[in-house]
């Protein structure tokens, strides 16, 4: 007894399909399939025929039997309206589709930047201030004596031997990781 390998063509629920690629790939499928069909029915049964569809980020796809624009034109035609009416109501579509997107980036944008605005206020409230009598903050005036200034010159002369320390470790360490490599 032969036992099938595939599943073969079977029923398929009809519900959105979660990935984006499954979804291009399944557009991509059923349109060919739906342009087949169209182009049947207009060859069997004579008739003129457009369709019209969007995806989901906003290309348009079209199929017509003669053209679309030549079945579309006819329609609205026969509404009283004139050949440049499906030119134009297609450019208001599409420029309202993109007002919309720019609306919807902008606003983002803005939502952005208050975010960041709230962000820096609240570090710049949460730093503690310097206290006013700070060493580096005090003035030198003629009264005082000369004790506290040879004081504050050993201290900046400290703070400057520290850092030069700190910098020649740190160009050590960086050598020696450049010679590591």
């Amino acid at each position: 007894m032969n036992t099938k390998k595939t599943k073969g063509k079977q029923k398929i629920n009809i519900k959105r399909i979660e990935r984006s690629k499954d979804r291009l790939v399944t557009l991509s499928k059923r349109r060919n399939g739906i342009y087949t069909k169209l182009c049947e029915l207009s060859v069997l049964c004579g008739v003129h025929i457009a369709f019209l569809g969007y995806t989901d980020s906003g290309k348009p796809f079209t199929f017509g039997s003669p053209s679309f624009q030549a079945v579309a034109e006819r329609f609205l035609n026969s509404e009283a309206s004139s050949s440049s009416s499906l030119q134009q109501s297609l450019f208001t579509v599409h420029h309202k589709q993109n007002v919309q997107e720019l609306c919807t980036l902008y606003n983002n944008v803005v939502e952005q930047t208050r975010a960041e605005e709230v962000k820096a206020m609240k570090a710049a409230a949460s730093m503690e201030p310097f206290p006013e009598d700070a060493w580096w903050k005090m003035h030198m005036t003629k009264e005082q004596d000369q004790e506290e200034a040879k004081k504050l010159l050993d201290k900046f002369e400290g703070l400057y031997e520290k850092l030069c320390d700190e910098i020649d470790a740190r160009s050590q360490r960086r050598d020696a990781a450049r010679n590591d490599i």
